[in-house]
């Protein structure tokens, strides 16, 4: 098999002008809601997803939630590895009800998230991944 040589820079603009040219078209493909209107996305004209969802205003905070944050933070149990049924695998449980899903995995970084990400995906030796060469330099600059 022959091979191109081409740039990074050049594999990014042709795969964004490849991305545009299908969004354009309008024969992209479709993700999510397969009924009505789902050959557009939602920004443009097509059936949203989530139909009607009221997200919660964020972020919100009562005594309730303070409450929780410093019983979670007194009992040193902060991973859902520690125990079964503590504060961070109910909130997993109560998030992916909010979000429709039957699952959630709470990280704590996102390099963490990452790590699951890829975990989930089956991405293992030998695997190609292309992703965006800037990373986060939290904390290098004091």
């Amino acid at each position: 098999m022959k091979r191109n040589k081409i740039s990074k820079q050049q594999l990014a603009a042709g795969l964004t002008a490849g991305a545009i040219v299908a969004g354009a078209s309008n024969n992209g493909p479709v993700f999510g809601n397969i009924s009505g209107n789902s050959g557009k996305l939602a920004i443009l004209g097509g059936d949203p997803v989530a139909k009607n969802k009221v997200w919660p205003k964020w972020p919100y905070v009562d005594d309730k939630v303070v409450d929780s944050i410093v019983k979670t933070t007194k009992s040193g149990l902060w991973c859902r590895i520690d125990i079964a049924n503590g504060t961070v695998k109910t909130f997993e449980q109560e998030y992916a009800k909010l979000m429709g899903t039957k699952f959630c995995v709470a990280t704590g970084s996102g390099t963490q998230a990452l790590s699951t990400c890829v975990e989930a995906l089956g991405i293992g030796p030998g695997d190609e991944v292309i992703t965006s060469p800037y990373t986060d330099m939290s904390g290098t600059f004091g």
